[in-house]
């Protein structure tokens, strides 16, 4: 009883006085999670570097931080939580109980904020993703709304959806808002696991779903948390016909709060803090989570939060980060016709490794694509794979692995429904967009593979953080052109990469026949090859021209990222020429000039061909200018000609070499 009353009503009655020292007694009078000793100092020299007014209560801080340690326990079992009579044995069964959630020891976030968070103070929280901060906290947040006596519950049937009759359309206590629709809805997935038989109701509300349904949702079930994106919160809780208030919101969550700023919702989160009751009038606690403290999630705290918050940093300046702890290789590919080829490949392989060791787990990987049509494609074309080409009924070279997509055109409820897939599967390839680079949490992935380079070194990293997790081993893969290397080179330059070149699918000219190719490598290309047939030539060609933007950048030369893609439609896609492209949209790209692009007026037009006709050799579009020359065969070695010397297109060639000065050193520009 004790417990409830300093968790609800004392505790906001003292946070809603102006003296803050009276909470040092109720809180030396629990047990305590223990602050780490590195904490205080630095961040007290820190606040008072960007933000002198924290002074006072960086010295406060500190104050409290010696009366816990004296009377500190280290907690790190979720059962103890139960047994110290600090969260309710509802919750503490659902999250440990091996046919729910199955889990028994506290991550390190966890163990270090849920105390401070149930204490009802506000927390900077800077962990990695992957780290458990979703029920680090959720834990408190549903505690606290469980401890305050006026909450009226519905049914408990474990449900975000309840039989009614308790919870109303007014009655959210808590608003926990993410950058993205995946990750709220993953969010969300875990509060209904976490809230099961509490009689809690948990929504959501995000973009890309219908708002009349959630409403008449939320309005026929009642909320007490609330999930979301900021754009549809501040959508519902703006519009006084939707029947939706918060009036009794007592705590405001911010995950993945640089990504939210990153990506412009500054704006937004101010809007919506408008919309929610005077905290001079209803206390509010504001929690925050973030993987890195940049000055605008700083600024950000300044402007949201108490002055006496606890900034709890589980992110050790010795700690070895995923991108720099993770297996890295980069591939060269011949021609990115041979991508998919190499990742068939890579997926056989590992098949087959793992048949005679046990101890591999199953091939789980994230293949990141720079275009939504492009993921699109690859996915269509692997789930149209045959063991045997061109039998229809012979089964996937992959036997039953999970072929699946998620992108920014799919509906919400069909990225919902391949990322709880991709979760439950043991075996999968998710082909993906940077949609679920960030934030999503996805158990057991041992590769992930990014096809072309990433816009950025921060996407490359948040990329690769998908596999590595929580202590498991994992490995990436870069695929790239050679005539992307200076770019590479630029952005990511710096990152542990070596060269790989044991894809023997990823080296072969594919502009030519592949009678000295082995018989392993003849019939993975082939499988593509047949399975590409299945694919509507309609979405070849919207992906040619959406790559065309992406590529032309890449590139150290346009032109020879045109011959690339050229090279890519025939002998990948299996056109028998190039799409043609608006004039507009080449001037746009700056690519107006460049006589290898067919543009829709017919300025210039080419003879169809028989892309898999391997009497056909290095013909590439035929008769035209594209030559004999270009994207041919490689030089032995490290020395190689980066356009070859037969099959293809293009005229050029130059010779490089990665041997010296490190993994890649010298190197002659095209």
């Amino acid at each position: 009883m004790l417990g409830a009353v300093r968790r609800f009503g004392v505790c906001h009655a003292l946070r809603a006085s102006s003296s803050r020292t009276l909470s040092t007694r109720w809180a030396s009078q629990l047990p305590k999670w223990q602050v780490p000793s590195y904490q205080a100092p630095a961040l007290a020299k820190s606040f008072h570097i960007s933000f002198p007014a924290l002074d006072a209560a960086s010295a406060q801080a500190a104050e409290i931080q010696e009366g816990f340690q004296a009377e500190s326990e280290f907690i790190t079992e979720f059962a103890d939580l139960k047994t110290k009579g600090l969260i309710d044995p509802t919750i503490i069964r659902n999250i440990t109980e091996p046919r729910r959630m199955g889990l028994t020891t506290m991550t390190e976030v966890q163990s270090q904020t849920i105390n401070e968070m149930l204490g009802g103070t506000d927390v900077l929280a800077q962990a990695k993703t992957g780290t458990g901060k979703t029920l680090a906290f959720l834990i408190p947040t549903m505690q606290n709304i469980l401890s305050d006596p006026s909450l009226k519950r519905s049914a408990p049937q474990g449900r975000h959806r309840s039989s009614g009759g308790g919870a109303d359309s007014s009655d959210i206590r808590a608003l926990i808002i993410s950058p993205t629709r995946e990750l709220a809805e993953q969010i969300a997935a875990e509060a209904i696991k976490v809230a099961q038989g509490t009689g809690l109701v948990v929504q959501t509300a995000v973009g890309g779903t219908h708002k009349r349904s959630g409403l008449m949702r939320i309005q026929r079930d009642g909320c007490h948390l609330l999930v979301g994106t900021p754009g549809r919160i501040k959508d519902i809780l703006s519009d006084p016909s939707s029947g939706v208030s918060a009036p009794k919101l007592n705590t405001l969550i911010l995950d993945e709060a640089d990504r939210l700023l990153d990506q412009g919702f500054s704006q937004e989160i101010n809007e919506i803090k408008d919309l929610l009751p005077d905290p001079f009038k209803v206390d509010r606690q504001t929690l925050m989570l973030s993987a890195t403290v940049p000055k605008e999630v700083m600024t950000m705290v300044k402007r949201t939060m108490k002055p006496d918050f606890k900034f709890i940093r589980t992110v050790r300046d010795d700690e070895v980060p995923t991108h720099m702890r993770v297996p890295q290789k980069t591939v060269f590919v011949n021609g990115y016709e041979n991508a998919l080829p190499a990742i068939l490949e890579l997926a056989k392989t590992y098949q087959a490794r793992q048949a005679q060791d046990q101890d591999l787990r199953p091939f789980k990987a994230i293949v990141y694509f720079n275009s939504t049509n492009e993921v699109n494609l690859a996915a269509e074309a692997f789930m149209a794979l045959r063991a045997i080409p061109g039998d229809g009924r012979s089964r996937s070279p992959l036997g039953r692995m999970r072929i699946l997509q998620i992108h920014s055109r799919l509906t919400q409820a069909a990225r919902t429904n391949s990322a709880n897939n991709f979760r439950r599967a043991q075996e999968a390839i998710l082909f993906s967009s940077d949609v679920t680079a960030r934030g999503m949490d996805f158990p057991e992935v041992t590769h992930v593979l990014q096809i072309g380079p990433p816009r950025d070194r921060e996407t490359y990293i948040h990329r690769i953080g998908r596999t590595g997790r929580a202590g498991k081993e994992g490995e990436g893969y870069l695929f790239l052109h050679d005539g992307e290397y200076e770019f590479y080179q630029q952005k990511l330059g710096k990152l542990p990469l070596t060269e790989d070149t044991t894809l023997s699918t990823a080296m072969l000219n594919m502009t030519r026949d592949l009678d000295t190719a082995s018989p392993f490598a003849q019939e993975t290309i082939e499988q593509i090859r047949e399975a590409m047939k299945e694919v509507s030539p309609i979405m070849k060609e919207s992906t040619y021209r959406s790559q065309l933007g992406t590529m032309s950048q890449s590139f150290t030369k346009r032109r020879n990222a045109i011959i690339a893609l050229n090279n890519l439609a025939i002998h990948g896609y299996g056109l028998a020429e190039p799409p043609a492209v608006k004039a507009s949209i080449a001037r746009n790209l700056g690519l107006d000039r460049i006589k290898e692009l067919k543009i829709e007026e017919g300025s210039f037009s080419r003879r169809a061909v028989d892309p898999f006709d391997s009497g056909r050799r290095g013909r590439g579009f035929g008769d035209s200018s594209y030559g004999e020359r270009g994207f041919g065969e490689r030089g032995s070695g490290r020395g190689r000609s980066s356009f070859g010397r037969s099959g293809g297109y293009g005229g050029e060639s130059r010779s490089s070499n990665r041997g010296s000065g490190g993994l890649y050193g010298a190197r002659s520009r095209y």
